[in-house]
């Protein structure tokens, strides 16, 4: 994954005028979308996430975001869909658990200040500031250089994190359909065995989502797969993979959720009825198209209280 790491000396002043406003980077009929990922470490060591917009409100810019701490190992909550494993083994007499997410603190109406630059735009909202890079890759769109609380002058450590700009279709209602075809990726994960000190785990990723059917329910999408060798090896036996992917069911808001939730079946009775994996993503829309994805993945993890995590974007293949 390119990574530039830009060190840039940025004074920001809450009066700045107008002109310098990041029009370039953003156009004011359009939303920014990000997901971004870093470690502080005051008052104790944790990694914080955070999936959000920035938009126009008014003859202003704001940010709306949600944002999950690390340190609070947050839960899963239960949504009313079930998920539908069809395993080609299993005695059918086991049941699929609920769909679940995951709920972190959001934060609306938060005035945002942008200012462009040569290489991107800094964005400041809250008591948060973000240095922005246009990316060069063909996977385009802007890459996270520097982050930092605006009431400290210790920068966050590991900052990692995509943005995309989309058009500003606050009532446009997401489709299965939207979602077809395959996405190239990019992934900064932290595992189940990794601690909050570890690096972040780079990597490319990919999603395909034209391998998923439809459920009895339109709203939800399924698919089913073998695990790796590896996984089946380990196991010594037939282990398969489910995913169910839930569009959004209301068009109101920014903060418009596409959730994935994945795992193994390891005790191999054919039911999704061992938790598995969150994700929550943001679609970019480009006309009739979503062009990306901007996401996060957070889940809880009972056994040393750190949970797993993971920064990450699609963008759809050409």
């Amino acid at each position: 994954m390119q990574r530039i790491m830009l060190m840039l000396a940025l004074t920001v002043s809450i009066a700045a005028p107008a002109e310098g406003i990041a029009q370039d980077a953003l156009k004011s009929d359009h939303v920014l979308s990000f997901a971004v990922g870093w470690r502080v470490n005051e008052p104790s060591p944790q990694n914080v996430l955070q999936l959000g917009t920035v938009s126009r409100c008014g003859t202003a810019w704001c940010m709306e975001f949600e944002e999950f701490p690390g340190k609070d190992n947050l839960p899963r909550t239960p949504l009313s869909y079930r998920h539908e494993m069809d395993a080609p083994y299993g005695n059918g007499r086991c049941t699929n658990e609920r769909l679940t997410t995951i709920q972190g603190v959001i934060r609306r109406d938060v005035p945002a200040l942008l200012l462009d630059d040569e290489h991107g735009f800094a964005l400041r909202a809250g008591i948060y500031e973000y240095t922005w890079e246009r990316d060069p890759s063909p996977a385009g769109g802007f890459v996270l250089v520097k982050a930092r609380d605006t009431g400290s002058d210790v920068l966050f450590e590991q900052p990692l994190g995509f943005a995309y700009e989309s058009e500003g279709q606050t009532r446009r209602q997401i489709r299965a359909n939207d979602l077809s075809g395959y996405f190239d990726g990019q992934q900064a994960h932290k595992d189940m065995l990794m601690g909050v000190m570890d690096d972040w785990s780079e990597k490319q990723s990919s999603f395909d989502f034209r391998k998923f059917i439809s459920s009895s329910n339109q709203s939800l999408l399924k698919f089913n797969q073998l695990a790796r060798p590896e996984v089946v090896r380990q196991y010594n036996k037939l282990i398969w993979v489910h995913h169910s992917v839930l569009v959004p069911q209301t068009s109101s808001g920014r903060l418009n959720y596409i959730l994935h939730e994945y795992g193994h079946d390891f005790n191999a009775n054919g039911c999704f009825d061992e938790f598995g994996h969150n994700k929550l993503l943001l679609p970019v829309l480009h006309g009739d198209l979503i062009s990306a994805l901007v996401y996060i993945e957070y889940t809880p993890d009972k056994r040393d209280g750190v949970p797993m995590i993971s920064v990450g974007r699609y963008f759809r293949k050409q």
